[in-house]
């Protein structure tokens, strides 16, 4: 064997070692964990939407994993604060997060200024649900349909205001494209969370709201709120016969909004797929799919490759639609 070819053998030989060597770790760091407690951030305070769905899959997985998991509650700042903290914690997959695609898809077009990176600092987990959508009024505002809705905002241009859980959350940038596509003038104010959003236009201090479904459900029920449009079709018979966005032409809040978990790069992929795993047996619990329903919403689990080729679809869609808005935070 000439010089060349042990040279070859060898480097070889060491490439298998190393891949060996790497292989073994990775499935070693699967064993491993969980060593600890596990932290689940959530953007938004207790009684939020993401809130009520993190409580309940801390509960399974702190069964499922043998370890207690922890909800660390951090709104603000269109999830900055909530990101900025899971970027800072180790690579090892105790420390998790709640997103929806605003943090994931939107934020780069809302903050100039964002603290972290969706795509270099964001790993996904697994997706948790598909979030309905309705947009609500508070009772004084003498407008019983969207139609009525649009021409009485296009009467007053810039008088009626919207509420929102921040900047760049679902309820805003939402909210900004039903503006462009009804041709309306209304304002946006802005909140920490989705709850003092909601006190707001139950109170009257603000006039509308786009929010999840299962928030504005109460408010519904007992009068405090009128719902005009609903995205995608609910179950809850609160809603019946409530007309969709698309029902009345308007376009891209189908299915827009999504909740899924991610945690940091630099995990071990052994690790992300064990995480993915145990969030889809705890998805198939009959007693967290009532919980899910509960909230009016849809239970919704794939691959982390597949969650993260959903964001890219997201990406590729929403760029030029965001890029159009031009949304500045408030």
């Amino acid at each position: 064997m000439s010089s060349t070819q042990w040279l070859f053998r060898g480097a070889r030989m060491r490439a298998l070692s190393l891949a060996m060597l790497f292989g073994a770790s990775a499935v070693s760091a699967a064993e491993a964990f969980p060593s600890k407690s596990i932290t689940i951030i959530v953007n938004g305070g207790a009684g939020s939407l993401p809130d009520n769905f993190a409580r309940p899959l801390a509960d399974r997985l702190r069964q499922a994993l043998g370890q207690s998991v922890v909800v660390d509650n951090k709104p603000g700042a269109g999830g900055m604060v909530a990101l900025q903290t899971l970027k800072a914690s180790p690579a090892d997959g105790h420390t998790l997060a709640i997103i929806t695609n605003a943090h994931a898809v939107w934020n780069p077009f809302v903050f100039p200024k964002l603290t972290y990176d969706p795509q270099a600092d964001l790993l996904p987990v697994s997706p948790l649900a598909i979030i309905p959508m309705a947009l609500a009024v508070n009772p004084k505002i003498p407008a019983q349909s969207l139609e009525q809705l649009v021409a009485l905002a296009k009467s007053q241009p810039g008088k009626l205001n919207y509420a929102s859980s921040s900047n760049g959350s679902p309820p805003h940038v939402l909210f900004e494209m039903f503006k462009e596509q009804s041709g309306t003038k209304i304002e946006h104010i802005p909140f920490k969370t989705g709850p003092d959003a909601l006190t707001s236009v139950t109170a009257g201090d603000t006039q509308i709201y786009l929010a999840g479904t299962s928030l504005v459900e109460p408010m519904v029920k007992d009068g405090r709120l009128r719902v005009l449009a609903v995205s995608p079709s609910v179950k809850s018979p609160t809603f019946a016969g409530i007309p969709s966005f698309a029902d009345k032409g308007y376009k891209g809040f189908e299915g827009a909004v999504w909740l899924g978990v991610v945690t940091n790069t630099g995990v071990p992929a052994a690790v992300v797929e064990r995480l993915n795993r145990e969030i889809g047996l705890v998805l198939q619990d009959p007693a967290v799919q009532k919980v899910i329903e509960a909230q009016g919403s849809l239970p919704y689990h794939a691959s982390p490759a597949a969650f993260a080729q959903r964001i890219a679809q997201d990406r590729a869609l929403w760029t030029p639609i965001l890029k159009n808005l031009d949304l500045k935070p408030n």
